[in-house]
């Protein structure tokens, strides 16, 4: 009998003490606010880029780097200004045909240069028939001559009415891929 009312009694305290705990850690239920110990952990002062920021030098709240500074990653591309040095800039996937490197060039192409230059390469699609100026076929003598760092040079800078791609396509060897791929539509056609 002892022995049984020991084991109550044990009972009785765990239970007390769950009661106690939960009461002292209960929430409110929502009805109170919460305390904010860093004011700065609920409400950010964080500005977004095209809002208005009264304490920013010209009211904008996108502001510009630092100079000299570069974003983590980027390799900046070298024959920016210096068309002669990209015409030799050396391929790094030169006779490179595997099915990795053709697949993400197709991917690439597919989505961005497509659009004006056709699935095929061949200039034609829905968006250049309605252009003034027509993309030019990549099946001509004239690309089929250029070295790949020309075609390269083309992607990454622009040429023409043609921007640049190098933000669209952001790795430097998914830009090769396409030159290769582009490389391999030239193959396909006589």
């Amino acid at each position: 009998m002892n022995s049984i009312i020991r084991m109550n009694r044990a009972n009785i305290f765990a239970l007390s003490v769950m009661v106690i705990a939960g009461t002292l850690t209960a929430c409110s239920g929502g009805k109170e606010p919460n305390v904010e110990l860093i004011q700065d952990m609920m409400e950010s002062p964080a500005v977004k880029a095209q809002e208005y920021n009264e304490i920013s030098p010209a009211h904008r709240g996108m502001r510009v780097p630092p100079e000299h500074t570069v974003p983590v990653g980027f390799k900046p591309y070298r024959f920016a200004m210096d068309y002669e040095g990209a015409i030799n800039n050396p391929n790094p996937f030169a006779g490179d045909f595997t099915p990795e490197v053709l697949i993400t060039g197709q991917k690439y192409f597919d989505i961005h240069c497509a659009v004006c230059h056709g699935e095929k390469g061949d200039g034609k699609s829905l968006v250049a028939e309605k252009m003034a100026l027509k993309p030019p076929t990549l099946h001509s003598d004239k690309v089929k001559n250029w070295k790949d760092g020309q075609i390269y040079h083309v992607i990454q800078m622009g040429q023409g009415i043609m921007g640049p791609y190098a933000s669209h396509i952001p790795r430097e060897e998914w830009r090769w891929a396409v030159v290769q791929y582009i490389r391999h539509l030239q193959k396909g056609t006589k």
